[in-house]
């Protein structure tokens, strides 16, 4: 988990500009990125938060390096930093470990860019995420969430990458909500590539494994980002394609699904993205 709730006074200070709606093109019954795209790195990149709150600024930082490679059609293939996010706009996105708004990490890039960086340990990239894997496999279960890392603003965190961070940095020209409407987030998708979602986590969902996700039990753990990449349908029901921020040991292969077109569990409600600088 890792977003923080919008409430009545923050949401015209926070929500981006206005609600985007794309033109409307027939839709496929079916549609996923991973295979549109699968020569993209971010694509089919699963990020691991650990035991940080920093799912609000993975998820952006991933939703935005698939949006890049697709909009460069793969000529800029890079797995972007959660990283830089999480750390450097900590205090202006929220509380770094602590939880932060996708809304304003949108932003974050559009102001000051976003450099590369990869998983723990991955030596990939500019500023690579620093916090490692909890043990084991599913989620993390201690209570506390560890420290949010230093920022180092100017600088790759990474000794072994040939680049400068100054000459690393990617942009958005444009950030915007998506309208809570199913075929609208879907036109969004195929158009311009993978939107962040917010939704409500209950206790039953830590324990997914595979299938289409419906709420059946279990209190309300707190809300949590992902990216939302596709959507199908299984035996009739409808269903949306999201990649989580939990590990490849999670879910399936770190994906999961979950039921479209009913706002389950608010994850049509929140839906955020924007238009990289090429």
């Amino acid at each position: 988990m890792g977003v923080l709730p919008l409430n009545k006074l923050q949401t015209q200070d926070i929500l981006l500009t206005k609600k985007l709606s794309v033109a409307r093109e027939p839709l496929p019954n079916s549609y996923d990125v991973t295979l549109k795209w699968p020569e993209c790195k971010s694509v089919i990149s699963i990020r691991d938060q650990s035991n940080c709150g920093s799912c609000w600024a993975l998820s952006t930082a991933s939703a935005f390096g698939d949006r890049l490679c697709i909009a460069s059609n793969r000529t800029i293939n890079k797995v972007l930093s959660g990283e830089y996010i999480n750390s450097c706009c900590n205090g202006k996105c929220g509380d770094g470990c602590d939880g932060g708004y996708p809304e304003k990490a949108w932003k974050f890039i559009q102001k000051n860019g976003l450099c590369t960086g990869g998983e723990y340990g991955s030596n990939e990239g500019c500023q690579p995420y620093s916090i490692a894997p909890c043990p084991g496999t599913k989620y993390c279960s201690k209570k506390d969430n560890e420290a949010t890392p230093q920022c180092y603003k100017d600088q790759c965190t990474n000794n072994n990458y040939e680049l400068s961070l100054q000459s690393d940095l990617y942009y958005t020209t444009k950030v915007y909500s998506v309208k809570p409407k199913m075929e609208v987030i879907m036109n969004e998708i195929i158009k311009n590539g993978p939107v962040v979602a917010a939704m409500k986590i209950y206790e039953d969902f830590l324990y997914y494994k595979s299938g289409i996700y419906e709420y059946t039990t279990g209190s309300l753990q707190g809300d949590h980002a992902i990216k939302l990449l596709g959507w199908g349908e299984d035996d009739g029901v409808h269903y949306w394609l999201c990649a989580n921020t939990w590990g490849t040991t999670w879910g399936m292969n770190g994906f999961f699904k979950i039921r479209r077109g009913i706002n389950e569990c608010g994850i049509e409600t929140r839906i955020t993205g924007g238009l990289p600088k090429l």
